[in-house]
């Protein structure tokens, strides 16, 4: 790869997911900068032609051996619940509305939790950055079937936990 213009123009392309791969994977925008860093850096060191067709799926399979390497079970970060009930559209919710919109985030931060690494990752992809099951299975380096029974496993486990918390908090 010529280490000017075409690094140049594979940065410009393909930095914003390979940053949002790393902020998947580790949960938190510090280490995805320091994994999307080092990311670019090993592809220009590597020293070999690098083709255009696979770059993205090339930049992800490093992003994911780093993280893999750093981090044993990564977490999500979210941000804190007032921020998230901030977010939400208006019109403005009232103090009730704001107190179960705080009440559905924790429900759903906790389920999402329970996951286990595979599964997490794969939904979040899907769900958050709107990756297709291609896209996401180049990103964990998985065959798509295999990513389709993740995304599959991952919805039910949560849908079990989210009508058992429902449950709970239904009965008196």
């Amino acid at each position: 790869m010529d280490a000017q213009l075409n690094f140049s123009d594979i940065y410009r392309q393909h930095a914003g997911a390979v940053f949002r791969l790393a902020w998947v994977l580790t949960g938190n925008r510090s280490d995805a900068e320091d994994l999307c860093s080092e990311a670019f850096a090993r592809a220009l060191a590597g020293g070999g032609q690098i083709v255009q067709s696979t770059v993205r799926s090339y930049l992800y399979a490093i992003v994911r051996n780093l993280a893999a390497s750093r981090y044993r079970r990564p977490t999500v970060e979210l941000a804190a619940q007032d921020e998230l009930v901030d977010a939400t559209p208006s019109p403005d919710p009232g103090p009730e509305q704001q107190a179960e919109l705080r009440q559905q985030i924790t429900q759903a931060s906790s389920a999402l939790s329970t996951l286990n690494e595979g599964e997490r990752h794969a939904l979040l992809l899907c769900a958050q950055y709107g990756l297709s099951t291609s896209e996401i299975a180049r990103a964990l380096g998985l065959a798509p079937g295999h990513v389709r029974v993740r995304l599959h496993r991952a919805r039910r486990h949560l849908q079990a936990i989210l009508d058992q918390q429902e449950r709970r908090h239904a009965s008196p």
